[in-house]
């Protein structure tokens, strides 16, 4: 029985794959100072921040701040902040930035530079700055609003007396990140320029092909036409893990990776022959061809790791 992996990715047409964007959104969360309650008994942190206030309203969509993600600096996985961010964002379906903090403007300024992560930008800052002729709003700001007139929202609060903010203001916050969620399109064409799209490619063909390596999804990668080095690929397997999309999976000396539960983005495969291509169907191949050829490590890395979800 031949390889169906290597059959698959030389028949996939790329320019007709699409990506088709999970219903489970996650926003990027950037701005003010977040306390968090270290123990159940402990009182309430102060209010500190308007970040703070969104991070503690009710919303349908899942909110996550860079800081919830430590170690990140561990076995030279990210180099810098920058870095580390930008990947952080290109996981995500929106980045929001609420300009109350130097760190926020930092993050605005590396985030608007991008042309992937520009798009998804949605930048909210007080109504206090509006006719303050700063660099901020003759330049970044204007910039974003010429790209995307709904990227720049102003709500009226100061930033240095957080504890005064109401909830309705708050709630309106929610409602226009909510919005510009629905805004999004339900599948988009997978190009092999965005950073976000190799990240959905890699975690789709871990569900797709069941455990793979690391030098596999590199060498698959590279065989479709994403130009990801070795690095790159360690850092969205380190974020996918992160985000519990994949497990990483130790069987024998070998090492994997499987594909969780979690909802997240998926591919709708294209047959550069024509061919129909289901991803139950090409799962099973998958299956069994591993069996065939007595791949006993990676066949008991995928049972162990079928079992540890099951319980």
């Amino acid at each position: 029985m031949k390889d169906p992996r290597g059959e698959i990715i030389a028949d996939l047409e790329i320019s007709s794959c699409r990506i088709v964007h999970t219903d489970t959104p996650v926003v990027l969360l950037c701005g003010g100072i977040v306390k968090i309650k270290e123990h159940p008994d402990f009182p309430d942190p102060s209010i500190e921040s308007l970040r703070h206030l969104v991070v503690q309203a009710e919303t349908n969509f899942e909110l996550f701040r860079p800081e919830e993600i430590t170690k990140w600096q561990e076995d030279a996985v990210f180099k810098n902040l920058v870095d580390f961010e930008t990947e952080l964002a290109a996981i995500c379906s929106l980045v929001v930035i609420i300009l109350e903090s130097p760190g926020a403007i930092a993050e605005l300024g590396a985030f608007s530079q991008l042309n992937e992560l520009r798009d998804k930008l949605v930048v909210i800052k007080s109504s206090s700055f509006t006719k303050a002729d700063s660099f901020i709003n003759l330049g970044i700001l204007s910039y974003l609003k010429e790209t995307n007139v709904e990227s720049v929202k102003t709500f009226p609060w100061d930033v240095n007396k957080p504890e005064e903010i109401g909830n309705e203001m708050v709630i309106d916050i929610v409602d226009e990140i909510a919005a510009r969620l629905k805004k999004i399109s339900k599948t988009r064409s997978l190009k092999t320029t965005q950073e976000s799209h190799a990240t959905t490619l890699i975690c789709d063909l871990i569900r797709i092909f069941v455990a793979l390596k690391q030098a596999e999804i590199h060498q698959y990668s590279l065989n479709l036409g994403f130009k990801v080095s070795l690095e790159e690929v360690k850092r969205k397997l380190f974020l996918l893990e992160k985000f519990q999309l994949i497990k990483l999976v130790e069987y024998a000396g070998a090492t994997y990776y499987c594909r969780t539960k979690e909802p997240y983005n998926r591919l709708r495969l294209s047959s550069a022959s024509k061919k129909r291509l289901e991803d139950t169907d090409i799962t099973l191949d998958c299956l069994a061809y591993y069996k065939e050829s007595r791949d006993r490590h990676r066949l008991g890395a995928i049972r162990a790791f079928r079992e540890k979800e099951r319980e």
